[in-house]
């Protein structure tokens, strides 16, 4: 057998040193060529937490068609720290319905500790992180929770005061803390014990009631987390990318999560936790890694919507000076008029570039379109020509609304058309979207009338005592002699001893 010289020997190093170096850009690589295609682009979106040795970089991935996404990667090495939290034009209003979608992969070169997309007031905003206490990383927190650093019997309230304050998180967790071989290094490695591998959950990071200290006769004192709406058994360090899913509802308080395929949790959320203020929250994605080199990669597929905004269609009969509702009845020749009202309600920020899109309802002829804005402005707005090619008006509004400027009019006039026959306005619905959020408005189904002749025949009415009902009898007839519609007429009394009907 030849010998290896030292020469031999050093590039035999070199060129398993280049092997390790190409089998990690090519996992990079993978995970980042397999990032979906509805990944957002979020510059000016997020910033790296602002504290020491923070890990976390955003990483921008060209997925053609002119569309680059961002991924941060929160961890890349063994021992570190990483977060992420929201700009002021990306906050998390209560107050409002919202939905985030993160998009989460853990890698496939080992077991890391996971993440935590993390709600907060913490009074250090996007500086918030973990109160580690040492120079060593206890990955068990993931950067949001209490660390456990004591070996004597310690308050929980003391713990509690180490996480991110006023916060509730839900962690993905892909490593299982549970004590270490035989239960002997239980410091700062024990909230897993009661879970079984890979795990879903959440709690508040900041309550002394998410931590329960054990030990103290067999073994030492150490904390254990409690997990609340787990899910439990997963299986996250194979390189794909996993979808994480939440929608909050401002009225019930309750905060819906689906991770992956797994079966949907509700999970009430006491906001009291948060403060009184709870329309700018910050929020963002935390991380610890201890060993495996574990690398830690976060997009977003949806954002939360910062501002509340309303809108209500009032449509209006001009000619008879009647509402038109759901089932309303018109005559043929009749004027029309769909008054659209966006209103700015709360945030900190404009809701700007807001595109219309309305429905231009069939058997009705529109005339013209505006918009009139609180500030006094006006534009007008371009209709499509007469051949009915289009159904459906697009028109971006010049002005932002604000706190400045809350409401903007969107009006359109018309005429229903003369119709030989009783027809039927279909219902629909108006889209209104900006970068921050979409809103939606149903417009109403009518019917348009032929503009038949309606007669009213009144028997006699009897006399009666001064005080008591009287019952008038009738009929209505049309001149044509069809059926019609007893709930589509109203009788009314227009002036003393004289009644009149209309359809």
């Amino acid at each position: 057998m030849r010998k290896l010289t030292s020469w031999g020997l050093l590039v035999g190093l070199l060129v398993v040193i280049l092997g390790l170096w190409w089998s990690t850009v090519a996992a990079t690589a993978d995970e980042l060529d397999s990032l979906p295609k509805s990944a957002l682009n979020l510059d000016g979106l997020f910033e790296v937490g602002k504290f020491e040795q923070n890990a976390a970089s955003k990483l921008a991935v060209d997925q053609g068609d002119g569309h680059t996404a961002n991924v941060f990667e929160l961890n890349n090495d063994n021992n570190q720290v990483g977060a992420i939290w929201s700009t002021p034009v990306n906050r998390f209003n209560l107050n409002v319905d919202n939905k985030i979608t993160m998009l989460v992969n853990f890698g496939d070169r080992g077991a890391g500790e996971g993440l935590a997309l993390v709600l907060q007031n913490d009074p250090r905003k996007t500086a918030a992180i973990s109160r580690f206490g040492t120079k060593r990383v206890i990955g068990e927190n993931l950067g949001v929770y209490g660390t456990d650093t004591y070996s004597r019997k310690t308050a929980s309230s003391t713990i509690a005061k180490t996480a991110i304050q006023k916060s509730w998180a839900i962690e993905i967790d892909t490593k299982n803390n549970d004590g270490g071989f035989l239960g002997l290094y239980q410091r700062g490695n024990s909230f897993d014990e009661k879970m079984h591998g890979n795990h879903v959950a959440v709690n508040y990071p900041a309550s002394p009631e998410t931590y329960t200290q054990r030990g103290g006769l067999t073994s030492s004192y150490r904390f254990e987390q409690n997990h609340l709406a787990a899910q439990e058994k997963l299986k996250l360090n194979n390189g794909q990318w996993y979808r994480l899913q939440l929608s909050w509802s401002a009225k019930s308080k309750v905060m819906t999560y689906t991770f992956g395929n797994n079966t949907p949790r509700l999970v009430k959320i006491d906001t009291s936790v948060f403060g009184k203020e709870v329309r700018n929250l910050t929020w963002g994605v935390t991380s610890t890694s201890t060993s495996s080199n574990a690398r830690t990669l976060v997009a977003f597929e949806q954002l939360p919507q910062p501002i509340e905004i309303e809108s209500e269609l009032n449509v209006t009969n001009v000619s008879q000076e009647l509402p038109v509702h759901e089932g309303s009845w018109v005559h043929g020749g009749d004027d029309l008029e769909y008054e659209y009202v966006l209103s700015y309600l709360s945030g900190d920020n404009g809701w700007e570039k807001v595109e219309a899109n309305i429905p231009l309802p069939e058997y009705v002829k529109f005339s013209s379109a505006t918009v009139r804005y609180e500030d006094g402005h006006e534009e007008t707005i371009e209709l499509p020509d007469d051949d009915r090619s289009e159904d459906r008006l697009q028109h971006m509004l010049s002005q932002s609304l604000s706190k400045e400027n809350r409401h903007a009019y969107i009006t359109l006039r018309g005429e229903a058309e003369r119709v030989n026959q009783d027809t039927k306005v279909q219902d629909d619905v108006s889209y209104f979207v900006g970068p921050a959020m979409e809103i939606a408005t149903a417009t109403p189904h009518f019917t348009i009338t032929t503009g038949k002749a309606v007669s009213l025949s009144v028997v006699p009415v009897q006399p009666v005592k001064k005080g008591a009902p009287a019952t008038v009898k009738g009929q209505v007839k049309l001149d044509d002699g069809l059926d019609f519609d007893n709930d589509g007429m109203r009788v009314e009394r227009r002036t003393a001893g004289r009644l009149s009907v209309r359809p």
